[in-house]
């Protein structure tokens, strides 16, 4: 990994802490990880920090424990092939999830995150002929994988309005909160311009499509503590 991270701990009870807020986590008996955790570490960034992950030095599978971060993932070739966001309720071992090595993807912290790094081959002696845990994993996979093939047929849309309107529901349900008007209030770190870097569009597309969102009363709110309303979902609904 080229940034460490503003801290770097392989302190054993900071480890134990940071993965006991994984579902995942749940299902081990801790005297049987207590061993191999005590080569993993936890690394801490700040909101704005890209993580370059370098395939050359020992694997390791990486669990997202606080925080959102923007995955942005390349063909062999270095060429981009797609973007899509974690938070802290999904996992992060990627070259399971994706079939491809470490060289083939980069991340952003959106937030400020906490991982906790486990060396790949720890992991998988954690793992090994468990299948509740086989399970469990699998299922988490299907789900990301759905989530960054949905990211790629909202980009399949022609018209770049529709594009923006589609990524702002996916993404303000995914890390938005609903409240009890069944508003979804937009994620504060989900800037125009991150909306217009998923949606594959430019800045000025997406100030134009809220101010046709706000002349509707499709979304309403100051920055910052904006809502898209029960009529924007009503309207929206079928199209994800």
């Amino acid at each position: 990994m080229e940034n460490q991270g503003l801290m770097q701990q392989d302190n054993l009870s900071l480890v134990l802490c940071e993965l006991r807020k994984k579902e995942l986590f749940s299902l081990f008996e801790e005297a049987r990880v207590l061993s191999i955790l005590e080569k993993s570490v936890v690394l801490r960034y700040k909101r704005g920090e890209r993580l370059i992950f370098d395939s050359n030095r020992k694997q390791r599978f990486f669990f997202l424990t606080q925080g959102i971060v923007n995955i942005n993932v390349y063909s062999c070739n270095g060429e981009a092939e797609g973007s899509f966001f974690l938070g802290k309720n999904e996992f992060l071992p990627f070259s399971m999830i994706l079939k491809s090595t470490l060289r083939n993807f980069n991340l952003v912290a959106c937030t400020d995150i906490t991982i906790v790094a486990i060396t790949k081959n720890d992991f998988e002696k954690m793992v090994h002929n468990d299948i509740a845990i086989e399970n469990f994993l699998d299922d988490k996979k299907s789900n990301i994988i759905a989530d960054f093939l949905k990211c790629n047929m909202i980009n399949s849309y022609a018209q770049p309005q529709m594009r923006v309107i589609l990524m702002l529901q996916h993404m303000s349900k995914k890390f938005g909160m609903i409240n009890e008007s069944f508003e979804y209030v937009i994620p504060r770190w989900l800037t125009q311009t991150k909306l217009a870097n998923l949606a594959g569009t430019t800045r000025e597309t997406v100030g134009k499509t809220y101010r046709m969102l706000r002349n509707e009363n499709l979304l309403v709110g100051t920055a910052g503590k904006e809502r898209l309303t029960y009529s924007f979902s009503r309207k929206y609904k079928d199209y994800l």
